[in-house]
This record gives C-alpha cells, structure tokens and sequence, in this order.
C-alpha cells in the first residue's frame, strides 16, 4: 500500500495557524497558498486541540472532482461551512449527500450548453457597461477587486432576473457585507458565544440575514408571478361592450 505524502501548507503562527492571516485578509492568503504550495492546500486556523483544518483545490480538474465527479468522496463538516449553513441556509455550498444531488437536478437546467451559450449576451452587456464607465470616470485610479465583484454580482443577477438587476444587487451590496465578516470571524474562532445572545455582533448580523432574505423572497415572489403572467394564456376581451343599447368601452368607439 502506498503512503499517502502530507497535504502541504502553510504553518502560520504556533498558537493560531493561519488563522489571522485568513481573518485580515482572506483572498490574498489563499492566492500566496496556491502560489507556494500549489493546486491542494492544507490550511489550519486556531490554538491547538480546537483548530480547524481546510484543504483547498485551487485546479480546474480538482474542483471538477470535488463538486462533480467524487463529490460523495469529500465532507464539508468544519466550522466555517456551519457558520455558512446557519446565516445563508443549506444551499449548494453547504449542503452533502442526498440534499446536494437533489439541489444539483434542480438547477441543471440553468448550466446547459444551450443555456450558458445565451448567458453570453448577459456578460457581453454588462462588461460593455463597466467599461463605458470606466471611460467616463473623474478617478483615475480603478479598484480592479471592487470593479469585479461588482461585475460578477451584475452579470449572476442579469442572468437570473433579467433587466431588473438594481434590486438583486442592492441586497448584496447592503447586507452580504456584514454577514461574511461575521460567518468568517466565527467561522475561523475556536469558540463562539451562542448566536441568540443579544451581543452587537449578533445583532447586526441577524438584521442583515433577515434583510436580506425580505429581499430576496420578494424579488423571487415578483419574478415568479411575472413569468406566470407571461406563461398564461392571454384573454382577449370584447372591443365593445353593449347594455342597454350604450356603446360602454375601454377606448373610443369608431
């Protein structure tokens, strides 16, 4: 039987990992991982006896097995995809096993090769946007991080909800923001006080969990109702109606 060789990593601080480095600044510690030690990472957060271990697949034919091919092969059992479950719900990024196949059948539909052909429209209209604004701009400096998170959220939300885009990306833009520092800060704790403790932190993360979901609930209800009007048939009422030997209509009789 052959050994299987340690994940490598970085060591981080002997009492705390990494996981200062992940909770200050989270996308550059993972991209210096990659660029160190390459596509599979081990990173651990927290004191000894309460750390937490995560190991990220950083390639294209990794994350193909991991979400795809092998799924049933890998957990997503540590402390920060708890937090996730807890503030945004079992979604696909949590969720395991039977919730995860049944989720995946439900949105394959959306990931086609038909359908990811029309979503190029989308991605063409909304880089033509940042674009033209970036011309137009007073500053001459261009936060590129800002530029694509905005643009990613614009295209998804294009996609999703289609000219009406304002409402969908005013909700991450108001609300996501406190709830990832809050998931990533407990997430990457040895020990959190409960969640129903009336702690600020608590407090305004919850407003922003249920904010959020207001929202989104809303937009889904309206974008629901409007594609079942478009679905139904159309009734075609009488130009005129007569009673009582009266012309009564909605426009001018001719």
């Amino acid at each position: 039987m052959t050994a299987i060789a340690e994940i490598p990593g970085p060591k981080g601080l002997p009492l705390l990992g990494s996981a200062l480095d992940l909770r200050r600044e989270s996308l550059d510690t993972l991209v210096r991982a990659r660029r160190e030690f390459g596509d599979v990472v081990r990173i651990s957060a927290g004191p000894p006896g309460l750390r937490s271990v995560t190991h990220c697949v950083f390639s294209a034919e990794g994350a193909q097995q991991v979400l795809a091919t092998q799924t049933a092969n890998f957990r997503k059992d540590n402390r920060l995809d708890e937090e996730i479950r807890l503030s945004i719900g079992n979604g696909l990024l949590t969720s395991q096993d039977a919730d995860y196949l049944r989720q995946r059948r439900i949105i394959r539909p959306l990931f086609t090769k038909r359908q990811v052909d029309g979503y190029a429209a989308a991605v063409t209209l909304e880089a033509g946007s940042m674009v033209e604004r970036w011309r137009t701009a007073r500053a001459t400096v261009v936060d590129v991080n800002r530029e694509m998170d905005r643009f990613a959220l614009r295209t998804v939300a294009r996609i999703l909800f289609g000219a009406d885009i304002e409402a969908a990306a005013d909700v991450v833009h108001d609300h996501f923001p406190v709830i990832n520092a809050y998931v990533l800060r407990r997430g990457l704790s040895p020990v959190n006080p409960p969640r129903s403790l009336p702690f600020p932190a608590n407090r305004r993360a919850e407003e922003a969990t249920r904010a959020a979901r207001r929202r989104s609930r809303r937009r889904t209800s309206c974008t629901a109702g409007a594609e079942r009007a478009r679905n139904q048939p159309r009734r075609q009422k009488p130009a005129v109606e007569t009673q009582r030997g009266s012309c009564r209509s909605r426009r001018p009789c001719s």
